[in-house]
């Protein structure tokens, strides 16, 4: 009898620190684990909600992965395809190389008038050979360097702009050159070492042509010069970009010229620099 009630206690003892062993378990280990594991998924509810409101979901609780994951690859796909046609972009506004050695290189004011005054010989000289007329003021509208220009370097994309606007329009048989107004207002600084920008150089210039040479003007400006041959229309300069038309404006000459008409047109052209 003895023995049995030894027995019996020391199996209700047992009981009893099993019990306190569970309860100290519970109390020092699992207790403070719950808690911790409630702290760190309050920012994983809060990133959780932010995700179902972005989404337009109402209902947090069935956000659909499989269609994120759509969304993300046809993102990437839009990106990709924006990235070729910018790069389609830039390869037909490309200057070519002999500006851009001009770009990366120490601006020289004394080649640049050089170059300047090359320039408007050729021009006179091509003028004369396609009996197109320039005014003087077109010669005095070439861009000049001044004391506030702060990306004097640009002259040269001016200079070459004007290169290519001028030759085009001669070549297209246009009657007279009347005016030329580059922007020439380069005083912003330029961009940070290792940057790329995209500099637009706009050019405003009025002719004097028949309704044919203007048509033949307008069809030339957007086309690179290994392009125009089979567009039929007259060769450009090797490394002519395209050009594009910002505004034009036509009038009629006068009434005893019904064919002939005053075009202005700003013409825009861009030049990344890197």
């Amino acid at each position: 009898m003895t023995s049995l009630l030894l027995h019996e206690r020391r199996r209700r003892s047992l009981i009893l620190v099993a019990a306190l062993v569970l309860l100290a378990g519970y109390l020092f280990v699992l207790l403070p684990v719950s808690r911790r594991a409630d702290k760190l998924s309050t920012p994983l509810d809060q990133t959780w909600r932010k995700l179902a409101t972005a989404l337009n979901q109402t209902n947090d609780l069935s956000i659909d992965f499989v269609g994120i994951t759509n969304q993300l690859e046809a993102t990437r796909q839009a990106f990709a395809a924006l990235a070729k046609v910018r790069q389609q972009a830039l390869a037909r506004a490309d200057f070519g190389n002999t500006l851009r050695e001009h770009l990366n290189a120490p601006f020289q004011l004394v080649d640049y008038e050089s170059a300047r005054g090359s320039q408007q010989d050729a021009f006179r000289k091509l003028a004369k050979q396609s009996k197109v007329a320039i005014a003087p003021a077109v010669f005095d509208g070439f861009p000049v360097h001044t004391a506030d220009l702060r990306q004097p370097d640009l002259l040269w994309a001016e200079l070459a702009m004007i290169e290519h606007l001028l030759t085009t329009a001669i070549r297209c048989k246009v009657t007279s050159i009347d005016s030329l107004h580059p922007h020439t207002a380069f005083t912003n600084a330029p961009p940070p070492a290792g940057a790329r920008a995209l500099a637009e150089i706009p050019v405003r210039i009025e002719v004097t042509a028949s309704a044919p040479a203007i048509a033949s003007l307008l069809q030339s400006l957007p086309l690179r010069a290994a392009e125009m041959p089979a567009a039929g229309l007259p060769e450009a300069l090797p490394e002519k970009p395209a050009l594009f038309l910002d505004r034009l404006t036509l009038r009629k000459q006068s009434p005893d010229k019904l064919d002939e008409v005053q075009a202005s047109l700003r013409v825009v052209g861009f030049v990344l620099r890197e």
